[in-house]
């Protein structure tokens, strides 16, 4: 017990540190992680935004986590950044796994790969209020095989 008072405060001051870095870099993320590794069409990837200041630019961004050689080059996506007042915006983007030349644009590390991926760069939030970041797969089968996982952040 007396071990344990002693790591309190040390505990306390991390657990602030993380907090204070959170709201210093301003970055908000939402995941969705795949246990059989299948990113299903009816999963999507959700993140309530409220942007602390108005008309800033922001950078929209999307990791994906997947398994070395993919049998798929490109995935199509559809992004819905819906406002505060309902204005619904759609997105269609290509993500492109492989470059010109068929190599990996991912960073691998033995058979798993993560790629960064600029959805919108300089975005800026106009209206103050909740916005709602929506990522869908749609790809042309019922699940996309051999992701691991999907996040989207606003930083």
């Amino acid at each position: 017990m007396h071990l344990f008072l002693r790591k309190v405060p040390y505990l306390l001051m991390c657990v602030i540190g993380f907090v204070v870095c959170i709201q210093c870099t301003n970055k908000q993320s939402a995941q969705l992680n795949f246990p059989k590794n299948r990113w299903y069409q009816i999963e999507v990837l959700s993140l309530d935004f409220t942007p602390t200041s108005l008309n800033e630019s922001h950078i929209i961004q999307l990791d994906f986590s997947y398994v070395h050689g993919f049998q798929f080059s490109d995935i199509p996506l559809e992004i819905y950044i819906t406002s505060p007042l309902d204005q619904v915006e759609k997105t269609l983007v290509t993500l492109h796994l492989l470059d010109d030349d068929n190599n990996e644009l991912g960073d691998c590390v033995g058979d798993y790969c993560d790629l960064k991926f600029i959805i919108k760069d300089n975005y800026q939030f106009t209206e103050s209020g909740n916005y709602k970041i929506q990522v869908l797969n749609t790809f042309d089968h019922e699940y996309l095989p051999n992701v691991l996982s999907v996040s989207v952040q606003v930083k």
